[in-house]
């Protein structure tokens, strides 16, 4: 699998560059880094020499460059190619993605705030949003080396056909580790959205209601069996570390089944899909996986 990592020397990009590590195989994968550089420098209102500029250029984006590779295991050092750009860093990943036709493309998280996320976008989210391949967005805390503290914990969400697909080809081209575990969960929204009223609680113990509870419920019931063996024969499309644990189906909305799961289980990486919704849709009123995007605390793993 050929895999495209962006780099800006911040800690996050070294930490995805790391976290890249441990889901290649260096004997089969192929890693490209590349490096957008965000222009000439200026001091005070004067803009560098071009030939100082040039020079400065060249040993920030050698440092960077040789940083990463340090976050590398070593049989990966003489197999990284690298590219060095300028201009627009969403641009240039997404461009270099569609040139050197990269099965995936993974960027480091700067967690800008709620207004940033909403109205200007990162990297990150552009890459997300616009890309059209798998994006892993690796998210770290501020001067965090790694994203990952011990085995690799990952979370694969199903929700229907149409985003299975595209999860099980992504998780099956990766390399994961022996040590590695990963669950499955599927989540089934609740029968009943908000409590009953309390005028209404009297009205329920009609008989003839009760009768159309029960029938309800047992409908809702074949509706949970029916999820979790949907969830079951998903598993088994996934790598062994997914095969090994308990199926999860959960009640209620989907991001908040998978961040309550993700943080009970202390996941590392969810997997979610993208149901390719249109632009306004996803600006007004995102979407399960634009969601889980913003809000996990965990690396995310769009497939499409």
């Amino acid at each position: 699998m050929r895999v495209l990592v962006g780099l800006d020397g911040s800690s996050h990009s070294l930490a995805t560059v790391a976290f890249v590590g441990k889901l290649l195989d260096a004997s089969r994968d192929q890693l490209i880094l590349c490096y957008v550089s965000p222009g000439l420098p200026f001091v005070g209102d004067e803009q560098l020499d071009p030939d100082v500029a040039s020079r400065a250029q060249a040993a920030l984006s050698g440092a960077i460059f040789e940083a990463s590779l340090g976050r590398l295991p070593d049989d990966w050092k003489s197999r990284v190619e690298r590219v060095e750009l300028a201009g627009s860093a969403g641009a240039g990943l997404l461009d270099t993605a569609e040139k050197r036709d990269v099965e995936m493309i993974a960027v480091g998280f700067r967690g800008a705030g709620l207004f940033e996320r909403f109205i200007l976008g990162s990297v990150s989210r552009a890459v997300v949003h616009s890309a059209r391949v798998p994006v892993l967005v690796v998210k770290t805390e501020p001067g965090q080396t790694a994203a990952v503290d011990g085995p690799l914990r990952a979370l694969a969400a199903y929700d229907g056909p149409e985003t299975s697909q595209p999860i099980a080809a992504i998780v099956n081209k990766l390399h994961w580790p022996a040590d590695a575990r990963g669950w499955v969960l599927t989540a089934v929204p609740p029968m009943f959205i908000h409590e009953l009223p309390d005028w209404l609680q009297p009205i329920t113990r009609d008989e003839d209601v009760r009768a159309m509870a029960e029938a309800w419920q047992k409908e809702y019931d074949q509706q949970l069996a029916q999820s979790g063996e949907e969830l079951r024969k998903f598993q088994q499309t996934l790598p062994e570390p997914f095969r090994t644990t308990t199926p999860i189906v959960a009640q209620g909305r989907p991001a908040e089944q998978i961040l309550a799961a993700a943080t009970r289980e202390k996941i590392h990486l969810i997997v979610v899909g993208s149901r390719g919704r249109g632009a306004v849709e996803q600006l007004l009123l995102g979407s399960t996986s634009d969601q889980v995007l913003s809000e996990a605390t965990c690396s995310v793993l769009i497939a499409r």
